[in-house]
């Protein structure tokens, strides 16, 4: 099994092999590394130039073949027109959307399609609001496994497009992301299906990959640490691992601190967050009834790695916040026109839940910021031209034009 073990999270027990769940008890997988190797361990760490040079920390042995396509190392951006229209003394952002099919789940899916091919998988399946579904189809692709999406029927048609571009077999799924996420879980074993969702309920392998994320912005900035670190959560997955990157991080004595994590998330998809504002455990998460909102990568009923995520915001010391959709556009449009980042609607919920905490009081003037922005806003194009006025128009004449554009002046 290589440099890991899976542990259930459940039992205790200590699985052999490599299993999706618990053989005795059915309970969730965690992994475990060990750190007897320190030395070489950091020396990885401080010299990693791609993605798989963190293959130590990954759940895939060295003798595994690697479907890859160049995900990771994505830039960590100085923001310093967001810094100060918020008033924080900084403010970086971690621009996911420059994975190779748009958002960071290219992590997860290099490391779970590695996997499902080094176990001889037949086929794979993944449930999805669309980001998840386009990265599996495309390293499938690339690994030569079909495919099978599925994807709520509402998942809009740009979404629903790019996974069928890469030859992945798309069905629509009359009810929300986590419904898709049922469904296949009662059919895939009786299918021969190898389960790439990216919840550790059904795939530990991909659970690891964001850490990456972690050892990157770390490294990037040259190994100092933000006061806060806000994350989109969907399935809450991300969160978790970008925190528990920070945690061997910390463990090597790499970082003298720990970022306090902020899980945002929109007002009509808002689980964890009424968690959090409720005191509830992370296992007294309830199931959201409904849900509604443009931030369709996020909209999950039920986020099913959200009892890590809201662990991982209580062990920081971080919180939780919802915001509405008005102040979702908001926040991408000052993204896009103060720092050049073209954000889907999704991440822009950790712009605005970012200027929304600085408002309360929550984060200080003094703080560090960072944003990681999970995906690109060509995921959402639609959603933002219909927000977006209609450019003026001319006829081919100079005068005309010299007319527009000095209003345009103008109204600046």
């Amino acid at each position: 099994m290589g440099n890991y073990s899976l542990v259930c999270r459940s039992c205790g027990e200590r699985c052999e092999g490599d299993a999706y769940r618990c053989p005795s008890c059915g309970g969730i997988l965690n992994t475990e590394y060990p750190f007897d190797r320190r030395d070489a361990l950091c020396s990885a760490l401080r010299n990693a130039r791609q993605y798989w040079d963190y293959e130590p920390f990954f759940p895939i042995g060295r003798e595994c073949e690697k479907v890859t396509m160049g995900e990771g190392f994505t830039p960590l951006v100085p923001a310093p027109g967001i810094a100060r229209a918020f008033g924080i003394r900084q403010m970086s952002i971690k621009n996911e959307g420059l994975n190779p099919t748009g958002t960071f789940k290219d992590r997860c899916m290099s490391i779970s399609i590695s996997k499902a091919k080094a176990l001889g998988a037949s086929a794979v399946v993944i449930g999805s609001a669309g980001n998840a579904g386009a990265a599996a189809a495309a390293y499938a692709a690339r690994a030569g496994i079909p495919c099978y999406v599925m994807v709520p029927a509402s998942t809009p048609p740009e979404r629903v497009a790019q996974i069928q571009l890469y030859g992945a077999r798309v069905i629509l799924v009359r009810g929300s992301v986590t419904d898709c996420i049922d469904l296949i879980a009662r059919v895939y074993r009786e299918r021969g299906w190898h389960n790439v969702t990216t919840a550790s309920a059904y795939n530990p392998f991909q659970a690891d990959s964001e850490k990456a994320i972690a050892y990157e912005m770390a490294k990037a900035s040259g190994w100092e640490v933000p006061d806060w670190l806000f994350v989109p959560i969907g399935g809450g997955g991300i969160l978790s691992g970008i925190y528990r990157g920070y945690l061997d991080l910390f463990r090597l004595g790499l970082v003298k601190k720990l970022p306090r994590m902020v899980g945002t998330q929109e007002e009509g998809c808002c689980a964890v967050v009424n968690a959090f504002r409720a005191g509830r455990k992370p296992t007294q998460i309830e199931r959201v009834e409904n849900p509604a909102g443009i931030a369709v990568a996020i909209a999950d009923a039920y986020p099913l790695d959200g009892e890590t995520a809201l662990q991982a915001i209580y062990d920081s010391g971080g919180c939780s916040e919802s915001v509405s959709s008005a102040e979702i556009l908001e926040a991408q449009r000052l993204l896009g026109r103060t720092e050049g980042i073209f954000a889907e609607a999704a991440s822009s919920t950790t712009l605005a839940a970012a200027k929304k905490l600085r408002e309360k009081g929550v984060v200080q003037a003094g703080d560090s910021v960072a944003c990681v922005v999970t995906g690109s806003g060509l995921k959402d194009l639609q959603l933002a031209a219909r927000h977006m006025p209609r450019p003026a128009e001319v006829e081919i004449d100079p005068a005309q034009l010299n007319r527009v554009v000095d209003g345009m002046e103008a109204a600046v």
